[in-house]
């Protein structure tokens, strides 16, 4: 195409070439594509690697405090054992404590119902609300175990005795001979009401 300009040579606008020419030949295009999605790439790289830094020093962080907190949380349950414990026994105090009966008069009346021969060893209440009496008994002419059988008969027939208990039961019973005489360790239950 023909260009006619009839302005002179100063007062003509000047073409101004611009900044950036994309008359680029087609090796450095390649060249410039290749180099731009590598950097791209670099670049998503670093961002990747930075992000999973951060996350690990993060749960670094939390295993800390989850570590410092397992052994506040190994205290707070050995004090919640101690707690249940302390709890157990004071029911067992208060299930005591509100019977309607004096345990002098209780002890007097076991010990008037106690057959010659028969030795207590251990007297206690459990957390099942039963009185355990241990003992044993020694004999020379009769069986060491109908003195047993007589001791649980007396208990059970002695109304102001047995009165606060429902039930009776002969738990264990051990049997030996020393020196001639007939010994049985035994272990009694009276349930209460």
């Amino acid at each position: 195409m023909i260009e006619i300009n009839l302005l002179p040579e100063e007062l003509r606008k000047k073409k101004t070439e611009s900044s950036f020419n994309l008359n680029i030949e087609a090796e450095k295009l390649k060249f410039l594509i290749g180099g731009g999605a590598i950097g791209f790439l670099i670049f998503i790289v670093i961002v990747f690697f930075l992000g999973s830094f951060i996350r690990g020093a993060q749960i670094k962080r939390l295993l800390a405090r989850e570590n410092n907190f397992s052994g506040k949380l190994s205290q707070i349950d050995s004090v919640n054992k101690e707690i249940a414990v302390l709890k157990s026994k004071m029911t067992t105090l208060d299930q005591l404590t509100k019977r309607k009966f004096l345990w002098a008069e209780k002890l007097n009346q076991l010990s008037d119902l106690t057959l010659p021969g028969i030795w207590f060893t251990h007297i206690y209440t459990d957390t099942e609300n039963r009185l355990i009496i241990e003992g044993s008994v020694v004999s020379k002419s009769e069986e060491a175990m109908a003195f047993v059988g007589k001791l649980m008969k007396n208990l059970k027939d002695d109304q102001l005795f047995f009165r606060d208990f429902n039930n009776i039961k002969l738990e264990s019973v051990q049997r030996k001979i020393k020196e001639e005489r007939d010994m049985v360790d035994f272990k009694i239950a009276l349930y209460f009401r």
